[in-house]
């Protein structure tokens, strides 16, 4: 089979260009000596020149002819290369042993200047012990399958094992006597002398095999530690040769090893596959495998548009394949079971699996049709100095006077004691920083802690003043200070987003009785000003003796739209008999429509229980345990779900919060209930042996509801006055209410949710909207508009909420990475008048892929052992032609024509040339 290729250093579609654009202006450029001429030779001789010239400009394009016989049945290698943002790493940290084979594998060394027969011998050692192992290991599967037997055949075939690795292992010291030591050697001879045919024990003859093992690891050991003196005395000599080829190792990526390996100018490797195998060379780029040529393989490799992010050595492999058995599966007659080539998958990688299936069970699945895995480890086997930046744990909302609370989470590969810092910045301004010293721990929890209200008031003042901003978004990193030791400081950054509340809240707290709890609680709302509290005492023994109602700080609201004002409500024992059953329909639209907070603070008196014989009953979250005593608790714990609830967290270090909760003052008395099924317990309470759930939430249509056993919160003040217990209550209030809107102007406000999504996520748009006059917009039509680069990037159609006047939502699709901006376009208001915009960031997926500095070996191991297959290292790369050769039946007879170097490329221009020339001089021209 013949084809057309072209390999010059320009490529097709430019030279076609450069060609036609050369012919056409030729043309016109020698038709103006011809209009004197008949029309056919007015036409033809420019066409002549212009076709001579389109000839010669092609040249460039390199065209060649490709020539390919099959002979016999060929094996088929699909060549996969990982181009994730792992395989962008240097190996500086590689010991000095492989860096230097690698570079005489990749030409940067000469062969002669490094001698590998101690590392050949090495490398024999080891696989001949390996060998050995897996015929000890089969001798003691046979043994157990035939109990019968008795031990002296067992040891006999232990014995003949053990002769024949003896017999290898004599061949392999003679062919290099002075790379082993003599002492060593002499163990090793003993070990092999001690077994005989007597030794029946197989607990004798187990711990001699072992010895034996451990006598050849020590060889070989000693063997590559001789090589590496060897190595020292050249660069201590100043060997030159051995100090560039370090250099240019030491600047070379993952990647561009892998290119080298393949087309590099000393490498035969893929010639030697195409001549017995039909090789195709795969781009994997995430889930995607793009098939390219290999003269193609350095330019594809400069595209920014296939440098991955994510690591997935799964999906595409397996959907690659699937389109091959359907191609194979498609191409024979009916009822003819298709004849399948068989498959090796060669895959270069550094093995930094992080996204998509298993791919150890999809190289199993392959495996079982057929199909061998040769993974190729790119990357040093061992963990660099290190230091990165794996996590973030924070809150996605805090009021601005609160402090910040979280942990970074770090892995730290560092040689133990080396102090480093670790810092929150908000741009260049530090907020939190914390001096450490390494540990060496694969992950390390740093808590911090820090206040924000100076910065939001920094970045409030630097902002628009015609826009009301109820959240500021705070886009904070946090940061290892680079130390110089470290491999790799790309990972020692993360960023993280939050919300900070700024404007006030209001609360409406509603009891039968000024209790402890209620006088407390109160008094903790009223005194922070960001809160806006009504409180409604009303029933027997309290002033007012029905519930009373207007628009005044102890009045219940007179209407749905002012109830729905609120943003959290606070219920407590108030008898149901003193409300209205539209104010209990009311209450209960508040959480489910609205989507506001509420609160249930039960007690003795058995009140809240009276709730289940109204509407407002189904939104409780626990059921009363029949005929059950109040109960007295020891102390009170978290769950493992309350532990993990940023709301609960009263310690920066999670066992320390924990405790913390233990020794908060237990209440005296406490209500026994049962969560119902959907509703979360969040802290228990310690009665005896049993654990009693003392605090239960659940989500209760758009809203939250948070209840509580006992009434006695009042109690952690104990001496710390306010300081707990303000703290937990802003705390659970920021978890229960409704995220407020981001931003207002006089006639939107607008909500996005988070100040941060994860790609793939969709975005909730909330908007208000109200008219001229002040009063909810109705039916108008709106839109939200994401803004991306100063671009629209998407539009929402926004659709009016039926059950809250002024009220439009809607939900975006997935949105690409970036920052965005999200402003509202409305009928009958202008763009110029809507001036609100809030703003959000998509962000990448965080993988981790620039965190661990090792290639995963052992994931690689297991990936060719599932399919039967063998793990290379990038150094044994030439191994592969000799490994694959079982794989084909045939030979594949591969030329080429080089026609732009050829007499018929240029006897074709000259012809041109020579006619034109002659019909000139007939014309008379000449």
């Amino acid at each position: 089979m013949t084809s057309i290729r072209f390999i010059g250093d320009v490529p097709l579609w430019l030279g076609l260009v450069l060609s036609l654009v050369v012919g056409v202006l030729s043309w016109r450029y020698y038709r103006r000596e011809s209009f004197n001429l008949p029309p056919r030779l007015k036409w033809l001789l420019p066409l002549l020149r212009a076709s001579a010239f389109f000839l010669g400009i092609m040249i460039l394009t390199g065209p060649v002819l490709h020539h390919r016989k099959t002979i016999g049945e060929p094996g088929r290698v699909k060549i996969y290369v990982d181009l994730s943002e792992s395989m962008t790493m240097l190996d500086q940290h590689m010991p000095t042993i492989r860096k230097l084979r690698i570079a005489k594998e990749l030409g940067w060394l000469n062969a002669k200047e490094i001698k590998t027969e101690k590392l050949d011998l090495a490398e024999s050692l080891v696989q001949a012990r390996l060998a050995f192992e897996q015929k000890l290991r089969a001798a003691e599967v046979s043994a157990e399958s035939a109990p019968d037997k008795t031990s002296s055949v067992a040891n006999e075939t232990v014995i003949k094992a053990v002769r024949s690795f003896q017999k290898e292992v004599t061949q392999l010291r003679k062919s290099l006597p002075n790379a082993i030591n003599q002492e060593l050697w002499g163990k090793l001879e003993a070990q092999f002398d001690s077994l005989t045919i007597e030794q029946e024990s197989p607990e004798k003859l187990l711990q001699v095999t072992q010895n034996l093992l451990r006598e050849v690891a020590s060889i070989e050991q000693a063997i590559k530690k001789s090589f590496d003196d060897d190595l020292e005395q050249k660069l201590n000599a100043g060997d030159d040769s051995y100090r560039s080829a370090i250099s240019m190792f030491d600047e070379s990526t993952r990647l561009r090893r892998a290119e080298l390996a393949l087309t590099g100018a000393t490498a035969e490797t893929v010639a030697a596959l195409r001549e017995e195998h039909e090789v195709e060379l795969l781009m994997m780029h995430g889930s995607e495998a793009m098939s390219i040529q290999i003269d193609e393989f350095e330019s594809v490799l400069n595209r920014d548009d296939h440098q991955g992010y994510l690591t997935d050595l799964s999906s595409a492999i397996l959907t690659s394949q699937r389109t091959v058995q359907k191609t194979v599966g498609t191409s024979g007659s009916v009822g003819d079971a298709p004849v399948q080539k068989q498959t090796a998958v060669v895959l270069l990688t550094d093995g930094q699996h992080n996204s998509g299936p298993s791919p150890v069970q999809t190289a199993k699945i392959l495996g079982g049709q057929g199909v061998k895995y040769f993974c190729v480890s790119f990357g040093a086997a061992e963990q660099a100095e290190d230091l990165a930046v794996v996590g973030v744990e924070y809150p996605e909302l805090v009021f601005k006077s609160d402090q910040v609370r979280g942990a970074v989470i770090l892995r730290d590969s560092m040689t133990e004691s080396v102090p480093f810092v670790v810092q929150i910045r908000n741009g260049d301004d530090v907020l939190w920083q914390e001096e450490l010293v390494s540990q060496n721990r694969p992950e390390r929890r740093v808590e911090f802690e820090f206040a924000i209200n100076e910065l939001v008031d920094q970045l409030d003042d630097s902002l628009d003043s015609s826009v009301v901003r109820h959240s500021i978004p705070l886009n904070l990193q946090a940061v290892i200070v680079p130390l110089a030791e470290e491999a790799e400081t790309n990972n020692n950054q993360r960023s993280f987003r939050l919300a900070a509340i700024k404007q006030s809240y209001k609360l409406l707290i509603l009891d039968g009785r000024s209790r402890w709890e209620t006088r407390y609680l109160r008094n903790v709302f009223e005194r922070d000003e960001q809160w806006d509290v009504t409180t409604v005492i009303a029933g027997p023994g309290a002033d007012a003796q029905t519930l009373p109602r207007g628009d005044q700080t102890d009045q219940f609201p007179t209407s749905r739209e002012a109830l729905f004002e609120f943003d959290l409500i606070i219920l407590g024992e108030i008898s149901p008999k003193l409300f209205q059953t539209h104010e209990f329909d009311w209450l209960k639209e508040f959480v489910e429509i609205r989507g506001g907070g509420m609160v249930l603070i039960d007690g003795q008196r058995e009140k809240l229980r009276e709730l289940l014989e109204t509407s407002l009953g189904s939104l409780v979250p626990v059921e009363w345990k029949p005929d059950a005593t109040s109960l007295t608790p020891q102390s009170l714990e978290l769950t493992e779900r309350g532990a993990a609830e940023s709301s609960l967290r009263l310690a920066a270090d999670d066992f320390q919060n924990r405790k913390f909760w233990t020794e908060l003052p237990p209440p005296h008395t406490l209500v026994p209930v049962t969560a119902l099924p959907g509703a979360e317990v969040l802290v228990e309470a310690k009665v005896g042996t049993d654990t009693e759930a003392a605090i239960v939430t659940r989500n209760y249509g758009a809203g939250r509801v948070l209840y509580f056993a006992f009434d006695e919160t009042w109690r952690w003040r104990y001496k710390s006055a306010d300081l707990w217990h303000q703290r937990i209550w802003n705390q659970l209030a920021t978890y229960v209410m409704p995220r407020p809107y981001a931003v207002s102007d006089e006639f939107v406000s607008i909500d996005t949710g988070p100040v941060s999504y994860d790609f793939g996520e969709s975005v909730d748009v909330r908007i208000r909207l109200r008219g001229v006059d002040g009063k909810p917009a109705v039916g108008s039509t709106a839109d939200a508009l994401f803004w991306k680069n100063g671009k629209i990037e998407a539009t929402v159609a926004l659709e009016a909420d039926p059950d809250i006047p002024g009220i439009y939502r809607g939900r975006s699709q997935s949105l690409s990475t970036g920052e965005y901006s999200v402003s509202i376009r409305a009928s009958g208001m202008s763009d110029s008048a809507l001036k609100a915009r809030s703003e959000l960031i998509v962000e990448g997926l965080e993988s981790g892929e620039m965190t661990a500095t090792n290639a995963n070996e052992e994931l690689l191991s297991q990936m060719s052992a599932a399919s039967a297959g063998v793990m290379l290292r990038e150094e044994d790369v030439r191994r592969l032609p000799e490994l694959l050769r079982p794989f084909s039946h045939g030979r594949i007879l591969e030329s080429e024509t080089l026609i732009w170097q050829s007499y018929w490329w240029f006897a074709a221009m000259i012809l041109l040339l020579t006619i034109e020339w002659g019909l000139r001089k007939r014309a008379g021209l000449l």
